[in-house]
């Protein structure tokens, strides 16, 4: 058994590895949405639907720079991010009147410079070229003592971001024991020490996080051996969306897909980002959560 490892840590055991799939509530396939994104975008890791438009980035060392790109899959706008660096951007999430962007992928466990960039709504024009300036919102875990570990190994990377109830719900990708730790960062701008809530053994890593609209349901995008699952979390009470009842999805026909953004087009539907591979190009895949079979799985 050998570990291939990326810039981006999208680490994975042999495909022959023994899969245990006992977790799996439901089995689905993804449908074409954007066959394939503009090359500018084949490192897509997070996924924004805003204007009609659908929104995402290249992560580690790619440019500050947000895209948009219309349904046949032509790019839109690029909207620079002037005071940002992109030393690692791996989530996008939005509330009525800003966008967020979080620049905070860890895979060695060594940053102390994790942040999330606030952008007006109301600084984006029209423009194909334009440029903004974002508020800062910077952060550190408060359990984490030392910023040395194995390479995928620690439990403070974090590619998974949404906003809902006021904060941005974070949600780590946990190299360690694969069970994702739920945060919450203000939105104001500032420094924040975050305490792990609740958490849930996804048996993977997180690579992505939404709710549905009027926030009744958590979608977790995870991968494990060269698998692509998908994790809904509903009936949970305030912010314990972990606690609620859960349903694991594996994505079947997305085996070898490095899918890492995820963002609800509508209550019924998933749209799910693929960064380029040797299996995939870069595109973006919808899943209709009416074609599902019931099902629950237990925390």
């Amino acid at each position: 058994m050998f570990l291939i490892f990326s810039n981006d840590g999208f680490a994975q055991k042999s495909r022959d590895a023994e899969v245990d799939i006992s977790f799996v509530t439901a089995t689905a396939k993804v449908q074409p949405f954007i066959p394939e994104l503009p090359g500018t975008l084949m490192e897509m890791s997070g996924l924004l639907v805003y204007r009609d438009l659908f929104w995402g980035f290249n992560d580690s060392g790619g440019k500050n720079v947000l895209y948009a790109c219309d349904k046949s899959g032509s790019l839109v706008m690029e909207v620079e991010i002037e005071n940002a660096r992109n030393d690692d951007w791996e989530s996008v999430t939005q509330d009525e009147e800003h966008i967020y962007v979080g620049d905070f992928g860890n895979n060695r466990g060594d940053r102390q410079n994790l942040r999330v960039y606030k952008i007006r709504k109301g600084d984006i024009q029209s423009d194909r070229h334009q440029k903004v300036k974002a508020e800062l919102i910077a952060f550190e875990y408060e359990s984490q003592q030392s910023f040395a570990s194995p390479v995928n190994g620690t439990p403070y990377d974090c590619e998974a971001m949404a906003f809902y109830d006021g904060k941005l719900q974070l949600f780590s990708k946990n190299w360690k024991d694969r069970i994702t730790e739920h945060y919450q960062l203000p939105v104001k701008s500032g420094k924040y020490k975050l305490k792990a809530g609740d958490s849930f053994n996804v048996r993977g890593l997180v690579t992505g996080a939404d709710f549905s609209p009027g926030g009744k349901t958590l979608a977790l995008l995870q991968y494990e051996n060269w698998k692509i699952y998908l994790w809904l979390f509903t009936d949970f009470e305030g912010t314990a969306f972990l606690q609620g009842n859960s349903q694991c999805i594996y994505l079947k026909n997305l085996d070898s897909a490095q899918a890492e953004g995820v963002s609800f087009l509508n209550k019924d539907t998933v749209l799910i980002s693929c960064e380029e591979t040797k299996s995939f190009k870069q595109q973006v895949f919808l899943l209709d959560l009416r074609e599902l079979a019931n099902g629950t799985h237990s925390n």
